[in-house]
């Protein structure tokens, strides 16, 4: 247990913000977080800041477009664990007791960048591949060993996108329903993967305000838990790739003990789905599903928000969309919604306990367990 609780969340909306000044997008988000905590930024004790992208001082930038209060102010990159990487040291920063309030800001532009790149321009040989290659093997390994075809995969990716046109802040709300054959039907881009299985580059701003202090709408932060990449033999170490599925296995169960919860109070999960079939690794490398209930689970619809396991209610990154440093933290706040039961024509019954997930390339992972 933390004892720290979240009092605050704002998002921008996600999409193409092409004249937006990217610090607008950090400054937005924050002072719709400080609005819906209820608190202006003087309360605030320190800040941290996510970006994977964003040029040298935007961190500090933002901070001081809220105010000049002297306070603290330490920028973060750790690709797209970034968001929750800054939650951590908000949330650590109120229990240690260095401040009663804290903020985390997140923000990215990305829709500049080459199809399918982090880059604007490779640079290296592996710079030429897209990181979608990595989940498209680990993909084609699943669907073998369960004997599955790509419509399990293409179920979790239109279940996204459904979810999705329930989200206003997404950045893909399709005016009708997408089914599987859709998802099936778009252009491959690393067999078994489409273009609908893969996430959707943005620009977005979301933050997060935690405090000491409760309030009436507040959530608890009963664990947040981060990694970097163990030693594993049977994961490649070069290349576009994020840790291997040990590492969510570890850094999940360090979670669990945190919080003293098991995988099955889980009610609401948000995880990194960078394409469709990431989600499906998550959820069983984190104990709340195994191989056959994950096929189960996404032939049967109860991926959705009114099914077992509901995962990704906002759309997730497929379709919610990915602006990097901001995705965290946006999945937090997805979790934060839920748990307050103000998530709309998308809420899950009842949920007590939520889990948010984020993996970055290069080997980082958060997990974080949430309590209404």
């Amino acid at each position: 247990m933390t004892g720290v609780q979240i009092t605050g969340i704002g998002l921008t909306e996600f999409g193409k913000h092409g004249q937006t000044p990217l610090a607008d997008l950090g400054v937005a988000a924050a002072e719709k977080a400080l609005a819906d905590a209820g608190i202006a930024y003087d309360a605030v004790g320190e800040v941290f800041t996510a970006s994977a992208l964003a040029g040298p001082q935007t961190g500090i930038g933002v901070a001081h477009r809220l105010g000049r209060t002297g306070i603290p102010v330490t920028a973060t990159e750790s690709a797209s664990a970034g968001g929750m990487v800054a939650l951590r040291h908000a949330v650590w920063a109120v229990a240690s007791g260095r401040c009663r309030t804290a903020l985390a800001i997140g923000y990215e532009k990305t829709t500049a960048l080459e199809p399918g790149g982090v880059v604007p321009a490779p640079v290296g040989f592996w710079d030429r591949f897209p990181p979608q290659l990595h989940y498209a093997i680990e993909a084609a390994r699943f669907l073998y060993d369960t004997g599955s075809g790509p419509e399990v995969i293409a179920a979790v990716a239109a279940k996204s996108y459904n979810q999705a046109r329930l989200n206003p802040l997404a950045a893909r709300r399709n005016p009708e329903e997408v089914t599987v054959g859709d998802v099936l039907g778009a252009r491959m881009v690393a067999e078994p993967l489409t273009k609908m299985m893969c996430h959707a580059s943005v620009d977005g701003g979301a933050a997060i305000v935690v405090s000491a202090d409760p309030t009436p709408r507040s959530v608890s932060v009963l664990a947040i838990e981060q990694t970097s990449w163990p030693a594993d033999p049977h994961w490649p170490v070069v290349g576009p790739v994020v840790g291997p599925p040990s590492q969510i296995t570890l850094t999940a169960k360090r979670a669990y003990a945190s919080a003293g919860v098991d995988p099955r109070d889980v009610g609401v999960v948000s995880l990194h789905d960078m394409c469709a079939s990431e989600e499906i690794t998550a959820l069983i490398a984190m104990g709340l599903t195994d191989a056959p209930g994950a096929v189960r689970l996404a032939e049967s619809g109860g991926l959705a928000s009114d099914g077992a396991l509901p995962t990704n209610t906002d759309g997730g990154c497929i379709a919610r969309g990915h602006p990097i440093g901001a995705t965290g933290l946006a999945q937090t706040a997805e979790i934060v919604t839920q748990l307050r039961a103000e998530a709309g024509s998308r809420q899950v019954s009842r949920p007590r306990v939520g889990l948010t997930q984020a993996v970055g390339g290069g080997g980082s992972c958060v997990v974080a367990l949430l309590r209404a």
